[in-house]
């Protein structure tokens, strides 16, 4: 829901096919958003900005730009969704535009070195079709986000919540070779993946999103090896009440005397 029931805003009016959205009243499909005007797209890039100073006011370390899944920035970079014709839309170059901005206007205020970047380059959730050339697309985009020196990149590799592998494979060698901070690679790792993928040079850090959820204490059961909580999706964002937050076992529970 937004304030005052306002509709929700996106690079161009297209409604996200299949995609739901949390209400209180449970999962609801999506509205057909309201296209941003430009000189709103500009108070956007502010917003950001304010709201990576709130952060670190708040006692933050960095700020993590989430440009993948779907959301806005991303919405912006995909050329099926954004249909504009002003210079935030149309060309490669300037379906770029929003994420650059918000890029280099959050690192102005956290500084490059404690900014970092989410991006999901074939991932398919709400609606967020790939690129007919998404390796063109997201090489464009991570060069110049390497020319602003951002700490890292966080790349979803493959459908997010969903598999590794797409039709057509994607390169994200060549993402990493492009980018000289950090590569963070996300989506369906375990224990094992992770070593493997960091041992053979192809990421610098992996992240865990799922299993934290099922796992309140993963770090621990990481390096222990121990087995770890199934998480279950039926209760993510909310579908299953309060199931799901605070209440999966920790390590101690499962070995604890029967």
């Amino acid at each position: 829901m937004q304030p005052g029931g306002a509709l929700p805003v996106a690079p161009s009016a297209i409604r996200a096919e299949g995609a739901t959205s949390y209400t209180p009243s449970g999962f609801k499909p999506c509205p057909t958003p309201r296209a941003l005007d430009t000189d709103e797209i500009r108070a956007i890039v502010t917003d950001y900005a304010h709201a990576a100073q709130r952060a670190l006011d708040a006692g933050f370390d960095g700020v993590e730009i989430h440009a993948a899944n779907g959301y806005l920035l991303e919405q912006f970079l995909r050329e099926h969704i954004n249909r504009r014709t002003d210079c935030y839309g149309g060309s490669l170059e300037d379906r770029a535009r929003l994420v650059l901005e918000v890029a280099e206007a959050v690192a102005s205020v956290c500084g490059a070195g404690r900014t970092g970047i989410r991006l999901s380059p074939v991932s398919t959730v709400n609606d967020s079709e790939p690129d007919r050339n998404p390796m063109r697309t997201y090489r464009h985009v991570v060069e110049r986000l390497d020319a602003l020196g951002l700490a890292y990149i966080h790349i979803i590799e493959g459908v997010t919540q969903g598999p590794r592998d797409v039709a057509g494979g994607f390169d994200y060698a060549a993402l990493r070779n492009a980018f000289r901070g950090r590569y963070l690679a996300n989506n369906g790792y375990d224990r094992r993946l992770a070593i493997e993928t960091c041992a053979q040079g192809r990421a610098d850090l992996i992240a865990f999103g799922r299993l934290f959820i099922a796992n309140p204490d993963l770090v621990e059961g990481l390096r222990l090896d121990a087995p770890l909580n199934e998480p279950d999706p039926a209760t993510y964002f909310g579908g299953g009440g309060a199931a799901g937050y605070n209440d999966y076992p920790c390590l101690a529970e499962h070995h604890a005397p029967k």
